[in-house]
Formats: C-alpha cells, sequence, structure tokens
C-alpha cells in the first residue's frame, strides 16, 4: 500500500542518467495554435537546434545551441525532479476554458518523460523554469520560421 501511494507522488521514481536528447514544451490557451512553444532536438549532425517563441503566439526562431546549454536544460529537469511528474494533471472540477501544456523529454540512457495537464499543473517552478530558460537561450535568435 505504501509503494502504491509513493508511485502516485511521483516519489522512487529514478533520474535519469543518459544525457538529454530532446525536449519539447508546449502550452496552449484560448486561442487557435500555442500560446508558447519550445523544441531542442539532436539533429543527424549531432548538433542541438532551439526552435521556440519570443512572444505569446508569436513565429517560431530557431538557432543551434551548444552542449553547455542542453545541459542547462537537463540540470533544470534534474534538480526540479520533472522525472517525477504525473502522466496527466487536471483540476478537480470541470473547467470550460483555461489552459493545457505537454511536456516530452528523451535522454540517451532511455528514459523518457512525458507529461501534461489541462488547467493544473504540477508543483514546483519547473515548467516556468523550462520556459524562462528556454526564451534566455532564443533571445538573440533571428532566423524565423513562419
Amino acid at each position: 500500500m505504501i509503494g502504491g501511494l509513493l508511485g502516485l507522488m511521483g516519489c522512487g521514481t529514478k533520474a535519469p542518467e543518459g544525457d538529454l536528447l530532446s525536449l519539447e514544451y508546449t502550452i496552449s490557451g484560448m486561442r487557435s495554435g500555442y500560446e508558447y512553444e519550445g523544441h531542442v532536438e539532436q539533429g543527424s549532425d549531432s548538433a542541438f537546434v532551439l526552435t521556440a517563441m519570443k512572444e505569446s503566439y508569436g513565429p517560431l526562431y530557431q538557432k543551434r545551441i551548444g552542449k553547455e546549454e542542453v545541459n542547462g536544460l537537463r540540470q533544470i529537469v534534474l534538480e526540479e525532479k520533472m522525472y517525477g511528474y504525473k502522466e496527466n494533471y487536471s483540476p478537480i472540477f470541470k473547467v470550460l476554458d483555461g489552459y493545457s501544456w505537454h511536456l516530452r523529454v528523451r535522454f540517451s540512457d532511455g528514459t523518457s518523460i512525458r507529461s501534461g495537464g489541462s488547467n493544473a499543473r504540477p508543483e514546483g517552478d519547473g515548467l516556468k523554469r523550462l520556459e524562462n530558460y528556454l526564451n534566455q537561450l532564443i533571445a538573440d535568435a533571428d532566423s524565423i520560421l513562419r
């Protein structure tokens, strides 16, 4: 019974040991399209590419980032224990409007994080820290995708 309770609370989930390979974080609001979108992926040439918005519902910008910046994302995931996030977050009461979010992270050791929610988030500052860091990284990008 205690093991089941710990599993529900996200405790006992093992931290990823591998390198971060990809990260995707999106927020959807009341309007169509994403309110925020940020992706980091390792390309075929092993370089990492960041694609993200600089403003809500804005265009996507793209730039290459280094291993140090990718390790910064990994560090946020570890510090905020995001590997212990539940698969789905929702409020107790029915909400007809609001927001939703999705997070996907893959690591070289095979670990994968998939979490999301509608009008509810996990405790802590993990999601906000990720968004702030992605915004910081994309701030000087000038390559617009759309």
